[in-house]
């Protein structure tokens, strides 16, 4: 089973139920150079097996159904010379990834996780865990909030981003996301944009105030030349916030302020 010439799959709203056919699929199409899954569902499947040794790209997106059509089903993806990443569902029962030495580009967003936010924090530790070569990373609010909350085993962890340059958070201003935020610029040591998503919906905390550095963070002081900022109205703690980066970023050449609200902004 295979097609000999096949460089893009695109499959939208369609049902996976066999896992022996479903991993052959996409491992013997030789040539497969990019996967798209949208709105796909798993049907009685525990483990969708994506392993290529010709995908330079997948995506996996699917806003659409509620987290149990994941929540019983494994995402394993092993591609020696996969360049992008996106995964924009419901967390899955697990998410394996591994042999990415060639990953450049990653985007992570929960939808509908429905677990424990400790189990989302271990999971999305042991994803990053694996993507330290990444450039660009972008991460979602679901993901602030779970690495906050195994804060203390995160920070055991010595990944360092050695690779990233481009960084995209969607952000809230409360004491959880600035110390995430800070550890994510302390391991990313050569950072050069940071980019902000401030979601509408997400409540603000009025009594919360930004710390003095107790460290210094490397990329402030030799690289981050860009910030960007999109979905501000520009309050108080907003303007406080651009006042630190103001502050303490040594090389900074622009900040740019966007208002634009739209999800495309987060994935």
């Amino acid at each position: 089973m295979g097609f000999s010439q096949l460089k893009l799959l695109h499959l939208v709203e369609v049902e996976l139920s066999n896992e022996h056919l479903t991993s052959c699929l996409f491992s013997k199409c030789l040539l497969l150079e990019k996967l798209m899954l949208g709105d796909c569902t798993f049907g009685t499947m525990t483990v969708l097996d994506i392993a290529s040794t010709s995908l330079v790209y997948v995506s996996v997106i699917n806003y659409v159904n509620n987290g149990k059509i994941y929540s019983n089903c494994d995402v394993k993806i092993s591609c020696p010379y996969l360049r992008v990443l996106k995964y924009g569902a419901p967390m899955a029962k697990d998410i394996i990834i591994e042999n990415l030495f060639s990953i450049e580009v990653v985007h992570i967003f929960f939808f509908y996780a429905g677990c424990p936010i400790e189990k989302i924090g271990m999971l999305v530790r042991k994803m990053i865990k694996n993507v330290p070569s990444t450039s660009a990373l972008k991460l979602c609010m679901s993901f602030i909030s779970s690495v906050y909350s195994v804060s203390h085993q995160v920070r055991k962890f010595p990944v360092l981003f050695y690779k990233l340059k481009s960084l995209k958070l969607t952000v809230g201003i409360d004491e959880a996301w600035m110390q995430v935020m800070m550890l994510l610029l302390k391991h990313s040591l050569n950072l050069e944009v940071l980019n902000l998503f401030s979601d509408e919906n997400f409540g603000w905390n009025e009594n919360w105030k930004l710390h003095h550095l107790s460290e210094s963070i490397e990329c402030f002081e030799s690289h981050l030349r860009l910030i960007q900022l999109a979905g501000f109205k520009y309050e108080e703690n907003e303007m406080e916030l651009l006042r630190f980066f103001l502050k303490n970023a040594q090389v900074l050449e622009k900040s740019i302020g966007k208002t634009d609200n739209r999800l495309a902004q987060l994935c």
